[in-house]
């Protein structure tokens, strides 16, 4: 069995765990699989109840890696027209906080 790695948290351009809003999304699966290598992002759905559905997915990129427990994916998405970027680790989805926004 591999080791544990330290999370990359705060490197790479993945926020901090102080800099995250958790967020819901809604998946498309390309494969049928539950992995990450097939997971599509298609709905972002904020704390406050508004969502937001992502037009089109421009970039994905994995941290890390599962056997290591430190794999952490981060999407570039188009929502609303504009670039955003959406990261999954362990189970969760998160956006990187704005800044002067809490």
């Amino acid at each position: 069995m591999a080791p544990k790695r330290k999370s990359l948290t705060g490197r790479c351009g993945i926020p901090l765990e102080r800099d995250r809003v958790y967020v819901a999304v809604d998946i498309a699966l390309d494969g049928g699989a539950l992995a990450p290598a097939t997971v599509r992002p298609v709905r972002i759905h904020w704390p406050d109840g508004r969502s937001w559905k992502i037009e089109s997915v421009y970039d994905r990129r994995e941290f890390g890696r599962e056997i290591f427990g430190n794999l952490c994916v981060r999407w570039a998405v188009c929502v609303d027209r504009r670039r955003r970027e959406l990261f999954w680790e362990h189970s969760d989805w998160f956006v990187a906080k704005r800044s002067g926004l809490a």
